[in-house]
């Protein structure tokens, strides 16, 4: 997978420059919902991805968040175009492009990049995690009392029963701290770089898990659902973390701490 990986980096890069180049002037052009902020720039980066990764692979498919669609069963692309688009818009320099691959319904290659701290992590299956290059790794906390974890909500907050509401509280009061950027993919590479120890959400999409999934299992990490299932590429809800304390963050989920 080293040419797919070299290439998604390379693809990230370019869409990236785009970005920074146009970041403090994006306007945003409608709302998906009261929160989820659309603008014109998704679709524009994605277009620039899409048209890299297919025409070097053209036996992958591609699902991407605005709407690319191509279908393959040889495995296919997973792309955000920017991840934290209501960062982006409001001129909040944490967001990030992200990019993977699944095969055999497992992420094999995942490439994040947030282009105004110029940070890129990277990972193939089999081959470790990295960020600008230099290998990296998760942290060793053991003890849920003193992890450091991050989470989000979904966009449908106000109306859902699962509003994540409730783990975030038991995650407030059984933790050393909480924290949100609204950013999926970035709080998935804090884990991989042992910067926080563990990291929930519910009601996502592939493009905000699949890529993240791949380098915080290669930087020796765990990745499930949030109820202990097996990881699904396909699916809405990821518990990542060290490892060392995957098992007190499934209770937790499930509100048995």
């Amino acid at each position: 997978m080293e040419h797919e990986l070299h290439a998604a980096i390379e693809a990230a890069a370019e869409a990236g420059a785009f970005l920074r180049r146009q970041f403090g002037k994006a306007n945003a052009l409608r709302y998906k919902s009261a929160l989820e902020i659309v603008t014109e720039l998704d679709g524009q980066t994605e277009q620039i991805i899409a048209q890299r990764l297919l025409s070097e692979f053209s036996e992958y498919g591609f699902l991407g968040e605005e709407g690319h669609r191509q279908e393959s069963e040889a495995g296919f692309w997973v792309v955000d175009p920017i991840d934290g688009t209501t960062n982006y818009v409001r001129g909040i320099p944490v967001f990030a492009v992200s990019i993977g691959l699944v095969v055999d319904n497992e992420p094999v290659v995942g490439v994040i990049y947030n282009p105004l701290s110029a940070e890129l992590f990277a990972a193939c299956k089999g081959g470790g995690a990295t960020l600008n290059g230099e290998p990296i790794h998760v942290s060793p906390i053991n003890q849920l009392g003193k992890a450091l974890v991050g989470s989000g909500f979904p966009y449908d907050a106000w109306t859902s029963e699962r509003d994540n509401l409730s783990q975030w509280g038991r995650a407030v009061k059984n933790t050393f701290a909480v924290y949100c950027t609204g950013v999926a993919a970035l709080g998935l590479c804090d884990v991989a770089a042992g910067r926080i120890d563990g990291y929930w959400e519910l009601h996502l999409h592939p493009w905000d898990i699949d890529a993240g999934a791949c380098i915080v299992r290669e930087a020796g990490g765990v990745v499930t659902q949030v109820d202990g299932r097996r990881f699904d590429p396909l699916g809405h809800t990821i518990l990542a973390d060290n490892g060392l304390i995957h098992q007190a963050l499934l209770e937790l989920m499930a509100g048995d701490s």
